[in-house]
């Protein structure tokens, strides 16, 4: 009996300890893990020389903010694009009284803006105040949105109150009569496909060119039916559009004429990849995914998927979003009545991912061994340019580069491959990407933030470049819809309107000196032609605070308030001042007009029916 005894309690220890062997490395890695913070989730201290800087923070910034926000819940932030994240200073003295973070994102359109928005009204509770800027390559229903900023990782009900908004506003709007969404191009049909049965079956083209055989279709006739080869025809249930969708990589392999077109890649290497999006599956319940997921619905009308399905292989999927396929369990029924519960496993995962993963080890393993390079961002979500000047004296110089920029390739920030045209409006839908702006504005009312709103200050060569490549016209009626909209919903709450402040105007800022080829002076405001100076970005906040700082002086010229009375005296004393700006810079005005018009260059504005 003793034995016994002291055999169980052997037997426990033994238990025990192995409990302990297994469970204690992955705690300590987790633990090492959180010390470290590479991503600033966890809120870790910065200790020098050990994780005061944290390299891998930017490539993780997506995800990483939307968590940081959870956590630091603060007064107060500043949205918008990259240009926002370099120079938008949290810590200027002018912001209302407590914590101030830098909300903004890269490459954010008005949607995405509004996103963060909502998301830091549903955090900050309530949220005290914002300053958003404005961007005009940002209001391009054609501008790509990233799919790694999902709308799941948002906190509160904001997308499910916008899908809810836009729902109802695009009832009452005509949509164009184009083809309609999901259905088979006219060329998709039985009819024998000789390119594409020839480029799947690439022995049979070899076949063709000895002549064994006259065509590809004659070898199809003869052997390949039987033989049961693919690439006859085009399936009439293929989905060529939601496989570009789900798959743009694919889409850009097409247009280097690596394939004739998705299907040819689903054939030759989408269907061993597992790839998604062309195929619809047989027992897929269309209205029960978008009504359980309500940012579906807003991705159709953006135009980035035309149908739940092709939402669901992009996005979806990944994310385990319900409602596409019945309850597979207990589980599956749990997130489909409650969507709370699928918001809340989506984050763990993440977490998860962001603690025990290892990727995390491994960032966090490097963090320490790259205390040495200069930081990319702080832990006020900054993004830090340190030795950026150095980079650009290697370069040529600020001005240099700027002039590379600005004549070569980059406008392509506003006339997106594939279609290099600008429009407001999804044709097919009728969604703007005013109704984003236009929601945002609504909830700043309605929540009672104080919202205060700016356009970005473009340098005044990079205005005469958008008016060469034909979007002059664009950009004044971007400025009368933003006025507008916002006198409207101003009047709808009963109050004055936001304050918006136009900066991109020909000013002293704005029409600052390129320094010429081997002038390597660095420019006071702007880093390129895109992104401006801190500098520039403490002189937005003096003017929208109204702060006079003794340290710097405010050129008076430098910000107009936008309001209805004054817009088209303010329109028409900016063009002229970007008519003066191109006389004074005479030669530069020259080189993009050239710039701009030449015949290589991928411009179909002229061509684009929306607006």
């Amino acid at each position: 009996m003793i034995v016994d005894i002291r055999e169980r309690r052997r037997f426990r220890h033994y238990i025990f300890c192995l409990i302990g062997f297994l469970t204690l490395p992955p705690l300590l890695l987790a633990a090492f893990v959180v010390a470290v913070d590479p991503y600033y989730v966890f809120g870790s201290p910065s200790w020098h020389g050990f994780n005061a800087v944290r390299p891998y923070y930017e490539p993780h910034v997506l995800i990483a903010k939307p968590y940081q926000m959870l956590r630091i819940r603060p007064d107060a932030v500043s949205l918008g694009s990259s240009r926002v994240e370099v120079a938008i200073d949290p810590r200027h003295p002018g912001w209302t009284k407590g914590n101030v973070f830098n909300f903004a994102m890269p490459s954010s359109t008005s949607y995405e803006t509004m996103l963060a928005f909502l998301h830091a009204q549903a955090v900050g509770n309530p949220l005290k105040q914002a300053v958003v800027g404005l961007d005009f390559f940002g209001f391009n229903i054609f501008f790509p949105r990233n799919h790694d900023q999902q709308e799941i990782r948002f906190a509160g009900d904001g997308v499910r109150s916008f899908a809810d908004y836009l729902a109802a506003e695009l009832k009452t709007r005509k949509a164009g009569a184009g083809r309609t969404p999901g259905s088979a191009d006219e060329s998709n049909g039985p009819a024998f496909d000789e390119a594409l049965y020839l480029a799947t079956n690439p022995d049979v083209n070899a076949a063709v060119v000895r002549k064994d055989f006259k065509s590809g279709r004659e070898h199809y006739e003869l052997a390949g039916r039987a033989e049961r080869r693919l690439g006859a025809s085009i399936p009439s249930d293929w989905d060529e559009l939601g496989y570009l969708q789900v798959n743009p990589d694919v889409g850009y392999a097409v247009s280097q004429r690596s394939f004739l077109n998705g299907y040819h890649h689903y054939l030759a290497a989408g269907r061993v990849e597992g790839r998604l999006g062309g195929f619809k599956p047989a027992h897929w319940d269309e209205a029960g995914y978008l009504a359980a997921n309500p940012s579906a619905p807003i991705r159709i009308a953006l135009g980035d998927f035309h149908s739940g399905y092709v939402h669901y292989a992009a996005v979806g999927h990944k994310a385990g979003l319900p409602g596409g396929f019945q309850p597979s369990g207990l589980l599956d029924s749990i997130s489909l009545k409650w969507p709370s519960v699928n918001t809340a496993m989506f984050r763990f995962a993440e977490l998860d991912t962001m603690i025990f993963s290892m990727t995390a080890v491994s960032d966090s393993a490097a963090t320490i061994f790259r205390q040495s390079e200069p930081p990319s961002f702080d832990d006020k979500g900054d993004r830090i340019w340190a030795g950026q000047d150095e980079v650009m004296l290697r370069s040529g110089g600020n001005g240099q580069l700027i002039r590379s920029l600005i004549l070569g390739w980059r406008w392509y920030l506003w006339l997106m491959p594939p279609r290099f045209m600008y429009c407001f409006t999804n044709s097919e839908t009728g969604m703007t990407m005013f109704d984003p702006y236009r929601f945002m504005l609504r909830r700043a009312y309605a929540e009672g933030t104080d919202l205060r709103l700016f356009v970005t200050p473009l340098h005044a060569a990079t205005r005469e470049l958008m008016d060469r490549l034909g979007l002059g016209e664009r950009y004044d009626f971007w400025l009368r819809e933003l006025v507008r909209i916002n006198d409207e919903e101003g009047a709808r709450a009963g109050k004055r309107p936001l304050p918006l402040w136009d900066f991109s105007n020909a000013n002293t800022v704005t029409s600052e000196r390129i320094p010429v080829k081997g002038d390597l002076t660095p420019m006071q405001w702007y880093w390129e032609y895109s992104h401006y100076r801190r500098a520039a970005g403490d002189l937005i906040l003096d003017r929208i605070f109204d702060y006079h700082s003794a340290s710097r002086v405010l050129p008076l010229d430098f910000g107009v308030l936008l309001t209805g009375k004054n817009l088209d005296a303010h329109l028409h004393d900016s063009r002229a001042g970007l008519a003066d700006w191109a006389r004074d810079n005479a030669e530069l005005a020259s080189q993009i007009m050239t710039a701009a018009t030449a015949p290589k260059i991928e411009n179909r504005q002229s061509e684009a029916t929306c607006w």
